[in-house]
């Protein structure tokens, strides 16, 4: 194991509720992490403390006074003596009431385990489930895109404009396709990952006005992506520029990537 121990692994543990292999990698890691077996050290005390854990109960009031006088009344009628009869069937079913109370305290911590062992099992389930959602949106995306920028290719009026670094500026590069007629623009290409606090932001330059916001991406690039424009709308340029988290709309950042129309 390469990570430290899930937090309720220890006590699942002690408990005798962990088996197969999470069992084994547990044991496999403790033994070589002494901070993860002092974990486990803690959970064994933890689950032989349990016995302790029973309320005590508070007898109701006069009950030793009326249990004097039951026995004295009894030492009367039997002149002091029981039958060996007696005596064994009071000896045989002394040991049940400390018995019940450990079963109690057994049963209850078993409870707590498999509780616990429910939780985690639905903790990961659900962020698999979570993790497989993301990855077949993304999935779909990328097809999408594809899609699309083949469309693009075949059509009369597709422009292609190459984005290079600016002097001085990290290694990137993207490729660009534009059809101003279907208002539809693609993109792929690569960038590291921006400065803690930054994104990058992707403009289309039109021949006049404003520049306009294509796209934001806060990590890594590598994917391709397609974005829609108003049709019609001519572009003397593309570029790419390093923006406040999130994006802004206009720029306001250093120019990362550049390159204008063929």
């Amino acid at each position: 194991m390469n990570r430290h121990v899930n937090p309720e692994d220890p006590d699942l543990y002690a408990l005798g509720a962990l088996d197969g292999e999470e069992k084994q990698a547990l044991e496999a890691h403790v033994r070589l992490c002494a901070e993860c077996a002092g974990e486990v050290d803690a959970a064994r005390q933890r689950v032989a403390l349990l016995g302790l854990a029973a309320p005590a109960v508070a007898p109701p009031a006069g009950a030793k006074d009326a249990l004097l006088r039951r026995v004295r009344a009894e030492r009367v009628r039997e002149a002091g003596r029981f039958s060996a009869r007696e005596r064994g069937r009071h000896q045989g079913w002394a040991w049940l009431t400390p018995a019940l109370g450990v079963a109690a305290v057994v049963f209850a911590a078993l409870a707590a385990a498999i509780w616990m062992k429910d939780v985690r099992d639905n903790r990961r389930i659900h962020e698999l489930e979570g993790q497989l959602a993301l990855a077949q949106g993304r999935s779909l995306e990328i097809a999408r895109a594809a899609e699309e920028t083949d469309k693009l290719l075949g059509m009369p009026g597709t422009v292609r404009v190459a984005l290079k670094p600016m002097p001085g500026m990290m290694a990137g590069r993207a490729g660009v396709l534009y059809n101003a007629k279907m208002g539809m623009v693609a993109c792929a290409g690569w960038l590291p990952a921006p400065p803690a606090g930054k994104s990058y932001q992707l403009w289309l330059v039109p021949m006049e006005g404003k520049p306009m916001p294509l796209h934001v991406f806060g990590a890594e690039w590598t994917e391709p992506m397609t974005m829609h424009v108003t049709p019609g709308m001519e572009a003397k340029a593309f570029a790419v520029t390093e923006e406040p988290k999130g994006g802004m709309p206009w720029p306001t950042g250093p120019m990362v990537l550049e390159g204008a129309g063929e």
